[in-house]
């Protein structure tokens, strides 16, 4: 078990980096204009793609990037869905 959360356990190195993937894509700090949700959800996600194997600052780049594109697909399709008012059923 402990050698399992020794590979887990990120380095000062390795969160630097995530940090500044993130920051450059405008996903992280108190002046991003990304919501609370969105840069807790990016963290996570570049965090595990770094646990699974991707490893240098443009790779990350790249797979937050896809990530990025439909995670703002999937919250405009929500937004649509919520905008509708009662009586716009195209039927």
């Amino acid at each position: 078990m402990s050698s399992n959360r020794a590979s887990a356990a990120l380095s000062k190195a390795h969160i630097s980096l995530i940090r500044e993937v993130l920051r450059s894509a405008g996903l992280r700090g108190v002046d991003s204009p990304a919501s609370s949700d969105t840069k807790r959800d990016a963290s996570a996600f570049l965090t595990t793609e770094f646990r699974s194997g991707v490893r240098t600052k443009g790779a990350l780049a790249a797979v937050l990037d896809q990530w990025n594109k439909q995670s703002s697909s999937a919250r405009a399709s929500n937004v649509q869905v919520f905008d509708r008012q009662p009586g716009d059923d195209n039927r």
